[in-house]
């Protein structure tokens, strides 16, 4: 009997929620050690009067509309830009620098940027999403479509198949893993530039909220919304990304074992 439990333990779906465990105990320990440092009783308290309050839902609902929003956007444009580097080398010549300065400038200047330019509106998060997150999305997307086999392309130009019946039923197939696994980090992306805007200069939110009491000094409140923001992206990331990664990742061999099937 104890050797079962000790292999459910650490089997994949059992050691997930063994490092929760782990990982609760160890938070439990050293805030119970560390004054300044909250609890897990004391976190989750600070939520549900936090809840009461009505400020928890319709500051994280904000968070979530203005973060959708960037993100079909960036999921649109990410797919087109894309196609486009790895179809015409003029088009990767002229953005592929571009590109890069995406991706290497950090998410909190254009934050500071976008609060400059925009002020306390919506604009601002969503614009400055669709710059840090997209980037990532186009290069995962060249890559694909680079990806795509030669002969086939060939083969299609030969027949004068128009670029636009390529895309749909050769191009886009092929480079689907290519797009979810960018897409998945676009929204990692995406989500923090949103809740970084909110936190600089804005007045509703997740990430307005966790400045607000960071200003007061309430370190329970703002491990609590901490806590929201990474429960969000948690539960998008493995009850979406994850299983359409998944989908698009039967085809090759052994999948089942990096899938944890």
């Amino acid at each position: 009997m104890k050797g079962s439990w000790w292999k459910w333990l650490v089997a994949d779906h059992g050691a997930r929620y063994t490092a929760r465990l782990v990982a609760l105990i160890i938070w439990q320990l050293v805030g119970t050690a560390f004054e300044r440092i909250p609890t897990p009783t004391a976190t989750i308290g600070f939520l549900v009067d936090e809840a009461r309050r009505g400020e928890l839902v319709p500051n994280l609902l904000v968070s979530l509309r203005r973060t959708g929003i960037a993100l079909s956007i960036v999921l649109v444009l990410g797919i087109l830009i894309g196609f486009a580097m790895g179809r015409w080398w003029r088009v990767r010549f002229l953005l592929s620098d571009l590109v890069l300065v995406g991706i290497a400038l950090p998410a909190f200047i254009w934050a500071l940027l976008g609060v400059m330019w925009w002020g306390f509106s919506n604009v601002a998060p969503i614009v400055v999403c669709i710059f840090s997150a997209t980037p990532m999305l186009i290069v995962n997307t060249h890559e694909g479509a680079r990806a795509t086999p030669s002969a086939l392309r060939a083969m299609s130009d030969s027949y004068r198949v128009p670029v636009r019946r390529q895309f749909r039923w050769l191009v886009l197939p092929s480079m689907m893993e290519y797009i979810v696994a960018g897409f998945r980090f676009a929204v990692l992306s995406g989500w923090g530039a949103v809740l970084l805007v909110e936190w600089f200069g804005n007045d509703q939110g997740a990430g307005y909220r966790a400045h607000y009491y960071y200003d007061s000094g309430n370190f329970n409140a703002l491990l609590g919304w901490g806590l929201v923001m990474m429960i969000v992206i948690m539960i998008f990331d493995r009850a979406v990304m994850e299983r359409i990664l998944r989908r698009y990742r039967r085809w090759r061999v052994g999948s089942e074992v990096w899938s944890g099937q």
